[in-house]
This record gives structure tokens, C-alpha cells and sequence, in this order.
């Protein structure tokens, strides 16, 4: 047995190589979001995949950003970031956040129907879920920040599909 980059060694382990590991971790299946954030350090949009909750007192999520994106900038200034989970038909939503079809951040937004929760932030109005949060702390690691959010406010949307990403490809599933 084989990864893309690497065989592995006589134990049965791959070696743990840049390569290796995100091989690794594209087989774990994510929810698929779209991290919005507005204040002075602009309106911003982010597709991202690591987020999580934290804790139910006091509600919290966190989320994790790459420090060399101009998202993790605008929400370290701004101090707030809505967290906003896709459905199976927020592809083109979720690629143009990702940076794929190389448009403005207007244009992004013009994908979908916004509007702002408790602290201003853009949350999309066909989303599963929009979580609303302030920032409560913010740990680096590695090329991250793990950056923890108390929420201010949420929505839910009825259930239904939900886009998930595994081994670089969209699928969906009832939620």
C-alpha cells in the first residue's frame, strides 16, 4: 500500500512528510463554510473547513486561518467573524470564497443573499448555519491561528443537505 507521495516503511507508517500529511487529512470529511468577517479591516469572505465547537458555556466556536491570508488580517482587526455552514448547493459559493474563479470580494458576495447578524458581520441567507462571533483568543501553530469565537448570535435553517469536502471533492449529506 502506497500514498501519492510516499510508500510506507516496514511498520506499516507513511513517512511524515508535507505531502503525506495533507494526503492524510483529505480523507477526513469537513464541513464546508464560508467565514465572513466587516469592520475596519474590511469585508472579507473565506471558504474554510477546520472549525469546530468549543463549548456550550460560554458558547463558542473556533476556527482556523492562515496567517498569510487577507482573512485572517481583516478578522484579527475587525475582532468578529460569522461562521456560515454551505449546503450541498453552495458549490460555486464555496469555490468562489476559496479564491478559484479569481474574483473581487464584491463579486463574491454577489453570489448569495447576505445579511448581517449581531455584530455586523455578512452571514448568508441559505445557510444551514450562521454562527455570529466575537473574537475571544487567537493561538498560533504552524502556518494558523486557532482563533476562538464566543457566539453573539446564530441561525439555522431548516435541515436538508449539507456540502462536505473529502479527498479533494464535494459530496453531500443530509443533516
Amino acid at each position: 500500500m502506497s500514498s501519492s507521495s510516499s510508500e510506507q516503511t516496514d511498520d506499516g507508517k507513511l513517512p511524515l512528510d508535507k505531502q503525506s500529511f495533507r494526503e492524510a487529512m483529505s480523507r477526513i470529511a469537513a464541513a464546508v463554510h464560508v467565514v465572513t468577517t466587516d469592520g475596519p479591516g474590511g469585508r472579507m469572505g473565506a471558504t474554510v473547513s477546520a472549525a469546530c465547537s468549543v463549548s456550550d458555556e460560554p458558547a463558542s466556536i473556533l476556527i482556523c486561518l492562515n496567517r498569510n491570508t487577507r482573512i485572517h488580517g481583516a478578522v484579527l482587526k475587525n475582532r468578529r467573524f460569522c461562521l456560515n455552514t454551505l449546503s450541498d448547493d453552495h458549490e460555486e459559493i464555496s469555490e468562489a470564497f476559496a479564491g478559484r474563479d479569481q474574483l473581487e470580494m464584491d463579486d463574491r458576495f454577489a453570489k448569495g443573499d447576505w445579511t448581517r447578524l449581531a455584530t455586523g458581520c455578512p452571514a448568508l441567507d441559505s445557510a444551514r448555519l450562521s454562527v455570529d462571533c466575537e473574537v475571544f483568543s487567537v493561538t498560533e501553530m504552524g502556518t494558523h491561528s486557532i482563533i476562538v469565537g464566543t457566539v453573539a448570535d446564530l441561525r439555522m435553517t431548516d435541515p436538508g443537505k449539507s456540502l462536505l469536502y473529502v479527498r479533494r471533492g464535494y459530496k453531500s449529506l443530509d443533516t
